[in-house]
């Protein structure tokens, strides 16, 4: 069922009242139109990201399909598997899990109106996040990875492993721990600001099509790059239009 049903739905069952159906169309419509004038801008090569390719393998998936609200995952070494807080609906999805938020009709309303609904997930060594966002605020802590994509919304790291995420319309803020694998953030629309915290190896790639970029703390490799430590990463973050900012925080001065 699309975002547009639902509401349909909602509206044929009384739970919701015309106004409420009108407001929640048009939160969508601008949604979808700030999505569409992105793609237009940054070109067919960055309305689909290639197949990801650094995760480790091995690793096992909480998969959240983020209609709107907020999502909070963060790394807990006690567990030994995933713990969801908040109203989600949760289906196994072979070895992985795929997680549905499950708003009642007057949260679904607010959250996607960005102003409640938060559903927290807690994840064990060995997990990592996907989402499919159209719209939220997402903001991860210490998982092993998190990849996917955000359709309009914010996104928040802290001492995140491994990324390989697009956002549309939206910013990303926050600090990574990068060692070794590949990785990727490609913004449409916004800006970009990140740490690279010390213990960080990694090797950047940065570019941005219109707008600014500082990068600070980096030593140039052999081959001309960028790079921190001895490499072991890459890191790709390609900005269409928006500011970018990354520092190495071990080295960089403020």
């Amino acid at each position: 069922m699309t975002a547009q049903e639902r509401i349909q739905a909602l509206l044929q069952a009384g739970k919701i009242t015309q106004q409420e159906a009108d407001l929640l169309l048009s939160a969508l419509d601008e949604g979808e139109a700030a999505v569409e004038e992105a793609r237009k801008t940054m070109g067919e090569q960055y309305a689909t990201p290639a197949a990801a390719d650094g995760p480790p393998e091995g690793l096992r998936w909480v998969r959240v399909r983020l209609m709107a609200g907020q999502l909070e995952a963060r790394l807990d070494p006690d567990l030994e598997q995933p713990v969801i807080e908040g109203p989600a609906e949760v289906r196994p999805l072979g070895d992985d899990l795929e997680v549905v938020p499950n708003w009642s009709a007057g949260g679904f309303l607010h959250g996607l109106l960005g102003q409640t609904g938060s559903v927290e997930l807690r994840l064990p060594p060995g997990w990592g996040l996907e989402v499919d966002g159209k719209a939220g605020q997402i903001e991860a802590e210490g998982i092993a990875f998190l990849r996917g994509r955000v359709a309009v919304g914010n996104v928040e790291l802290r001492a995140v492993e491994g990324i390989d995420l697009e956002v549309t319309a939206g910013n990303i803020e926050g600090s990574l721990l990068l060692r070794d694998g590949a990785h990727r953030l490609r913004v449409s629309m916004g800006n970009a600001e990140l740490d690279l915290l010390p213990g960080s190896s990694v090797r950047l790639n940065p570019s941005v099509s219109t707008g600014s970029q500082e990068i600070r703390g980096f030593d140039y490799g052999s081959s001309g790059v960028r790079q921190l430590g001895d490499g072991q990463a890459s890191l790709e973050v390609a900005l269409r239009m928006g500011n970018l900012e990354v520092r190495a925080l071990d080295r960089a001065r403020f």
